[in-house]
């Protein structure tokens, strides 16, 4: 018969302390929630699953870096159900978390800290500089600064040089748009529930007591937002993905991801049509103009060409389908007599002889109905920005307007170049493609509304600049792993 010290003698120390250690936390959260109550026990039956995640993403920090992708999508929501939530403080938080990870595991592996040296982190760095540098703005206010500049240059630095850091090899970039490509049927399933079923108690206080029906339950109908921070920022997403998933589904080879793509597409075009913003078809119009241009395929070329023609002349040049109400708006997007749109000019008219003695701005958060909160009784403060690169122009200043287009072009300029001339990798060079023509959409439309440094639209970008300037090293892996694969082994 095995005596025990056979039987001990075979289970190694490892063993013994995890097993210890697991029973005696079974035992503390029994402790706890017998002599503490429920908040206490719970807090202690989370712990474990939180160290599991410390533990991993410590391990691999791109993993951190995909669940601020996640928490990024998903914060508009906490903020309207939780309102007493900060919302960018959640995100400050889930960046933090990433910067951390990063140090830790500095101060445990070696990282290669050459991968962020890139053109990206310089425009990064000196578009934040100036932004800095706004704080000694005379007509600045330190505590509007302080609201704005993480959203207008400190989370653009972070996260292009966080990804560029820990996603430094091609399945980053696939396993970034699979959660991307989910994420964004999530969100066309909780506009459809909003359609058909009804707003949420959180919604409809948003609506009717915060007053968002007034942009949101209007004459041609009502615009649905899903858990976006409104309907413009909503249309404008859906629009990306639209672009970004279409393009890329044809260029990967398993059938079944290029049909998820192509269903994940067509989900972000419908929701995009029944968000009701007009100025979210630029984002198709333009991003498939560039594929266009950037594919140098004839046959994709003209068929693009005549797609893109055809659509132009149905909305434009014929009242078919008027009776549709998704179709009537977007028939709308085209009309150059819309009061809307005259409005905007009149207030860009009006603003340009308030800014004519400021070439630098008034001060990050100084324009637009935001700055009623500091300075309630500025000239600027009554006036409606209605887009981000004129918001842009009347914080920064006719240099800082120049310097974040500049930044842009320079972006899109670089990334086309390699595609157009470097990536040799057919599929790389799709999906960045993809990139490309859905960032174009989104600058494009930015000229109507303030959308390119919302949230979620905001980090999405910036993670997608990050990986078109980490595209020549994934060239390099892929073609390393290609010339292993055809040298026979012994």
């Amino acid at each position: 018969m095995m005596n025990i010290g056979s039987i001990t003698s075979r289970i190694s120390p490892v063993r013994l302390a995890v097993t210890a250690l697991l029973l005696g936390g079974v035992w503390i959260i029994g402790y706890t929630f017998t002599h503490y109550k429920v908040p206490a026990g719970m807090v202690f039956s989370i712990l474990p699953a939180a160290l599991c995640v410390l533990w991993f993403t410590m391990r691999t920090p791109g993993l951190s870096m995909l669940g601020l992708f996640v928490v990024n999508y998903f914060i508009m929501a906490l903020g309207r159900s939780m309102r007493d939530i900060p919302i960018g403080t959640i995100l400050d938080a889930a960046i933090f978390f990433n910067v951390l990870m990063v140090a830790v595991q500095g101060m445990v592996h070696r990282i290669d800290w050459r991968r962020a040296r890139s053109g990206l982190t310089v425009a990064a760095l000196i578009w934040a500089v100036y932004c800095a540098l706004e704080l000694f703005n005379p007509e600045s206010i330190p505590g509007a600064w302080l609201t704005t500049v993480r959203s207008f240059a400190l989370y653009f630095l972070l996260i292009v040089v966080l990804t560029q850091l820990t996603m430094g090899e091609y399945k980053w970039l696939k396993r970034m748009l699979a959660i991307w490509a989910v994420l964004t049927l999530i969100a066309v399933s909780k506009a459809m529930i909003q359609k058909f079923i009804g707003f949420s108690e959180a919604e409809k206080y948003w609506l009717y007591v915060i007053g968002a029906r007034r942009t949101h339950i209007i004459y041609s109908g009502i615009r649905y937002f899903s858990f976006f921070s409104d309907a413009a920022n909503f249309g404008a997403s859906m629009g990306l993905s639209m672009v970004v998933f279409s393009i890329s589904a044809l260029y990967y080879r398993n059938p079944w991801m290029k049909l998820f793509l192509l269903i994940t597409a067509a989900g972000a075009c419908y929701g995009m049509l029944i968000s009701g913003t007009r100025s979210a078809l630029a984002v198709p119009f333009v991003g498939y103009a560039a594929f266009i241009v950037l594919s140098r395929n004839v046959r994709m070329m003209a068929a693009g060409v005549l797609a893109l023609a055809g659509a132009f002349i149905f909305l434009n040049f014929t009242d078919y389908g008027q009776g549709n109400q998704i179709i009537r708006r977007a028939r709308s997007a085209f009309n150059t007599d819309d009061a809307s749109f005259n409005v905007r000019l009149d207030n860009q008219a009006k603003l340009r002889v308030l800014m004519a003695d400021k070439p630098f701005g008034a001060g990050l958060g100084m324009g637009g109905g935001k700055a009623k909160k500091f300075a309630p009784d500025a000239p600027l403060s009554q006036i409606p920005t209605d887009s981000w690169f004129v918001l842009v122009w009347v914080e920064t200043g006719v240099v800082g307007i120049l310097m974040h287009v500049s930044v842009l072009l320079y972006v899109l300029c670089w990334g086309s170049w390699q595609v157009v001339f470097r990536l040799r990798n057919i599929q790389l060079r799709g999906l960045t493609t993809a990139l490309i023509c859905g960032i174009s959409g989104i600058i494009v439309m930015s000229y109507a509304n303030e959308v390119l440094g919302q949230i979620p639209t905001g980090a999405i970008l910036y993670m997608s600049m990050a990986f078109i300037f980490l595209a020549p090293r994934f060239d390099r892996e892929l073609a390393e792993a290609e010339e292993n694969r055809k040298i026979p082994t012994a």
